[in-house]
C-alpha cells in the first residue's frame, strides 16, 4: 500500500493502550520507590517515559480531527493537563520533596518550561518534567501530522526508522562532546530531559496511528527484521542491567523498537476483538488513573521521607509498596475530583457561544414590525 493518508475523522478510543498507561506509570512509580536498591528490571522504569511519548503520539493522531482546528486541539489538552499540574504543583511548594525550587522555577512548572533548562528541571515535583516535554509537542502536532498525513506507507515507515536511528546518534554525538569536553550532567539533561531530544518518540507514535488508520500490513520481511532489533536490544539492556551499567538514554533507544511493537500489536489485537486482558474495565480504569498515579506518586513518597528522615528514593524497602499503594488512593481522588472536573469545565467556559434566536425569530419579528413609510 503507498497511497497517501488523509484521516478526517475521530477513531473509537482504544482501551486497551489506556489499560497501558497504568502498567507504565506503575514503571516509574517502582523505579522511584525502590530507586536505592538498584533491582533489576525494576530500575528500567524510566523506559516507561519513552512508551508516554510514543503512546501519546499515537493516542492523539488517533483521535485527532483536522477539521476540529488546532485552537479546540491544544484546549483540550491543556484542560488535560493544566488544572492537576497546579495543584500538585501548588502541594510540592508546601512539601519540599526536590531541591533547587525557587519562585522562577514555581513560574517555568506553572508554564510547562522547565525542561528546557537544567536547573529548573526537577524542581518541585521532579516527574512533571515530562509535562514540559508534552506541552511542546502538542504545540507541534497539528503541523506535523498535517504534514505527514500525505506521506505514503512507504514513507511512514522509512521516517519510523529514520527517527528510531536518529535519537540514538544525537544521543551518542552529545555523550561524546557535550559529556566529555562539558559536563556529564548537561550531556544527561540533553539526552534525556530536553524536549527536543525525545520529539522523535512522540512523531514515531504519530506515524504509527497513521500507519493503522491507513491498513498498513507489515510484510514478513519487515516483521523479521523487527523481531531481531528487539530481541538484540533487549538481550543488550537486560545484560546491561543485570551488571548495573548505567543505562538512561541508551536503554530508551534500545528498548524503543519494543515499545513500537508493543503498541502497535496492542492496537491491532483490540481493532481485530481478540483483546480480551487489557480491555478489562478494571485495568481501564486504572489507566484513565493514571496521569493522576504519575503525577501524585512522588509527592506522596517524598512526603512520607519527610516523616522519617530519608529522601522520596531512599525509603526502607517494606515501606515503598505501602505508600505505593496510599498513593494510589489518592491519585483516585484527584482523579475524580480535581482531573476531570476540572477538564469538563475549562472545555465548557471556552467552547460557549452567545445564544442565539431559533430559527426563523428574526425574520418573525421583521414581519410583524410596522414598516415606515417617511
Amino acid at each position: 500500500m503507498t497511497e497517501s493518508l488523509q484521516p478526517q475523522e475521530p477513531m473509537r478510543r482504544l482501551h486497551s493502550l489506556t489499560s497501558l498507561r497504568f502498567f507504565a506509570a506503575a514503571a516509574v512509580a517502582l523505579m522511584h520507590g525502590f530507586g536505592r536498591y538498584q533491582l533489576p528490571v525494576v530500575d528500567l522504569g524510566f523506559v516507561g517515559v519513552s512508551f508516554f511519548f510514543m503512546l501519546s503520539g499515537f493516542v492523539l493522531t488517533w483521535a485527532y480531527t483536522a477539521g476540529k482546528g488546532s485552537v479546540v486541539f491544544l484546549r483540550d489538552r491543556f484542560a488535560k493537563l493544566f488544572p492537576l499540574s497546579a495543584v500538585t504543583l501548588a502541594v510540592a511548594a508546601f512539601v519540599p520533596v526536590a531541591p533547587n525550587s525557587s519562585p522562577v522555577f514555581f513560574l517555568q512548572s506553572l508554564t510547562f518550561t522547565q525542561a528546557w533548562w537544567l536547573p529548573a528541571a526537577l524542581s518541585f515535583n521532579p516527574v512533571a518534567w515530562s509535562l514540559s516535554a508534552e506541552a511542546f509537542f502538542y504545540l507541534l502536532l497539528p503541523a506535523i501530522v498535517s504534514v505527514m498525513r500525505r506521506f505514503s506507507t512507504r514513507q511512514l515507515v522509512g521516517s519510523i526508522v529514520f527517527l528510531a536511528v536518529l535519537q540514538p546518534v544525537m544521543g551518542l554525538v552529545l555523550q561524546l562532546t557535550i559529556g566529555v569536553n562539558v559536563s556529564a550532567s548537561v550531556a544527561h539533561f540533553l539526552t534525556y530531559y530536553f524536549p527536543p531530544y525525545r520529539l522523535p518518540e512522540f512523531i514515531i507514535g504519530i506515524a504509527l496511528a497513521l500507519l493503522l488508520k491507513a491498513g498498513y500490513i507489515p510484510s514478513r520481511a519487515c516483521q523479521l527484521a523487527a523481531a531481531a532489533t528487539i530481541t538484540a536490544g533487549v538481550a543488550l539492556v537486560f545484560v546491561a542491567d543485570f551488571f548495573h551499567m548505567a543505562l538512561s538514554w541508551v536503554g530508551s533507544a534500545l528498548l524503543l523498537p519494543a515499545i513500537l511493537v508493543l503498541i502497535w500489536t496492542s492496537a491491532r489485537r483490540e481493532l481485530a476483538g481478540a483483546s480480551r486482558l487489557l480491555t478489562n474495565p478494571r485495568l481501564v480504569k486504572l489507566g484513565d488513573r493514571s496521569f493522576s498515579f504519575y503525577m501524585v506518586h512522588y509527592l506522596v513518597l517524598g512526603f512520607v521521607g519527610l516523616l522519617i528522615g530519608e529522601g522520596a528514593q531512599t525509603l526502607p524497602w517494606w515501606i515503598v509498596l505501602p505508600t505505593l499503594i496510599a498513593a494510589a488512593g489518592i491519585a483516585a481522588v484527584a482523579y475524580r475530583f480535581v482531573e476531570k472536573p476540572s477538564e469538563r469545565l475549562i472545555r465548557d467556559l471556552f467552547s460557549r457561544k452567545p445564544a442565539l434566536p431559533p430559527a426563523g425569530e428574526d425574520a418573525k419579528e421583521a414581519s410583524s414590525s410596522p414598516v415606515r413609510t417617511g
